[in-house]
This record gives structure tokens, sequence and C-alpha cells, in this order.
């Protein structure tokens, strides 16, 4: 699992062939139905392609944690498995 997080994490930082304005260009035509009541106040007026900059940016820096955790998760899980120590399941 964390193989996999450390990979689509690593490809959205990264933007590789361009999945991440891919996936935020999909995001924003989904969720143009919320158009007409923005959540958020700052992206009233602000033309398309700087939301669509403010957006990449942000699922990139979003794509660079989700990267981070899934190679700390495994030297982790590495570590418990070289010293023989069961993952523990947080309750």
């Amino acid at each position: 699992m964390s193989v996999a997080v450390g990979l689509v994490g690593v490809a959205l930082a990264t933007n590789f062939r361009g999945v991440t304005e891919w996936h935020v260009r999909q995001s924003m035509a989904t969720a143009s139905v919320l158009r007409r009541v923005p959540p958020w106040r700052w992206s009233l007026g602000v033309p398309y392609e700087k939301r669509l900059a403010r957006f990449i940016l942000l699922e990139r820096l979003i794509g660079g944690v989700l990267a981070a955790v899934g190679v700390v998760t495994l030297v982790g899980v590495g570590y418990g498995i070289l010293a023989g120590q069961p993952v523990r399941m947080v309750k």
C-alpha cells in the first residue's frame, strides 16, 4: 500500500505525463455545477487559467506530501520486517 501511495504522490508531484493537469481539469469540470455558489470567495472573478494554475500547484503539493508519506511508511515497514518486529495496528 505504501508503494502505491508513494507512486501516486510522485506522479502528482512531478505532473508525470500530465496526470496532475488532467486530474485538475476533470475535477473542475465535474465541480462546475458548484460554480454558481463557490465555496471559496477568492475564486470569484479569477480567470479560468489562473484558477487552474492554483489548483495544479495545490495538487502538486498534496502529491509531494503523499510521496513523503509513502516513503516513510515503506521505510517503517521495511525496518519492522528486518528487525523482526510485527507491524502494530493503532486502535
